[in-house]
């Protein structure tokens, strides 16, 4: 066991999963799941309209937060999870839109040949993460709340 948290046990964490809540916050706190891709330097990107209320949210207030964890999880085994706080943005220039569609594509394995860069411009989003935490109490020793923090 250890108690450092690194990159690479997020990244291990994150190809294990595919969908994320997402947290933003406006006049109320808002929860979408969505489907991510992430990127070596553990960015995370998502498909969504920008009329949906977490993108509109996200438009006023790029600050937000997501969970990813185990499902369905036993209670009575070891907890594994992952909670991040970052900052969003929509993708705007056709470059990266491109390079964040391939990725998105390639971790969910997409194959909708209609799904190109021009069709999902505006629609594109990356969340640079801030602040990592990851409940993996097989790899972690410590009390709940004692889990490891990255910050980035």
């Amino acid at each position: 066991m250890t108690n450092t948290l690194t990159k690479n046990h997020i990244y291990n964490f994150l190809k294990q999963h595919r969908q994320m809540v997402l947290a933003t916050s406006g006049k109320f706190p808002w929860i979408a799941t969505v489907y991510y891709s992430f990127d070596e330097d553990l960015n995370l990107y998502f498909l969504s309209d920008p009329s949906t209320l977490h993108c509109k949210q996200i438009a006023k207030n790029n600050k937000v937060a997501v969970a990813i964890a185990e499902s369905p999880q036993d209670i009575n085994k070891p907890k594994k999870g992952l909670q991040i706080s970052g900052v969003a943005q929509q993708l705007s220039e056709i470059e990266k839109i491109t390079q964040a569609l391939k990725l998105w594509k390639q971790y969910l394995h997409v194959r909708d040949p209609k799904l190109t860069a021009k069709a999902v411009k505006n629609k594109m989003y990356k969340i640079s993460p801030k602040r990592i935490k990851l409940f993996d109490q097989d790899l972690f020793q410590g009390a709940d709340g004692e889990e490891p923090i990255l910050e980035l």
